[in-house]
């Protein structure tokens, strides 16, 4: 009952008949910023070396009993254990299209020479043509699996 949440909501009631709410919104913007000031955000750490994540909170208060602990988090994967990362699509799509660039990019010091049987080598366009899929290939991976930017205020 004697929160600072609950005087300032206490002290802005006369405020609300008016029927904006901005001044009380914003009001309640600033607590939370002040709150987050002196408080913070419950620390964590990760040990890669013990796969240890320390939750550094006051256990009895921050987190109490039935409370949840949610973590997003990545796991490197061993690739002899798990041999099958290297049958992944876009992995492969993507290093032969950067073997093919880096190939290209070899060629074309040797652009316009002429082989036997007549076959003259073109790196340049190996080179434009991997460039392109690369192009291509970091499109969709921004379309499919990157994340939206966030909305920044300031």
């Amino acid at each position: 009952m004697f929160s600072v949440k609950y005087q300032f909501a206490l002290n802005e009631m006369y405020r609300m008949p008016g029927g904006a709410l901005t001044g009380y919104a914003m009001g309640q913007q600033h607590l939370s910023m002040i709150n987050e000031m002196f408080t913070g955000k419950p620390l964590l750490r990760f040990n890669r070396h013990t796969d240890r994540l320390h939750l550094d909170v006051e256990w009895g208060t921050d987190v109490l009993i039935d409370d949840w602990v949610v973590v997003e988090c990545d796991q490197i994967i061993d690739p002899e254990t798990y041999s099958d990362v290297y049958s992944d699509l876009f992995l492969k799509r993507y290093t032969t299209a950067l073997i093919k660039k880096q190939w290209g990019q070899n060629m074309i010091k040797f652009d316009g020479l002429q082989l036997p049987g007549g076959v003259t080598l073109n790196g340049r366009a190996l080179f434009d043509d991997a460039s392109a899929e690369l192009e291509k290939i970091e499109e969709e991976v921004q379309l499919k699996y990157e994340l939206p930017i966030d909305f920044a205020v300031g």
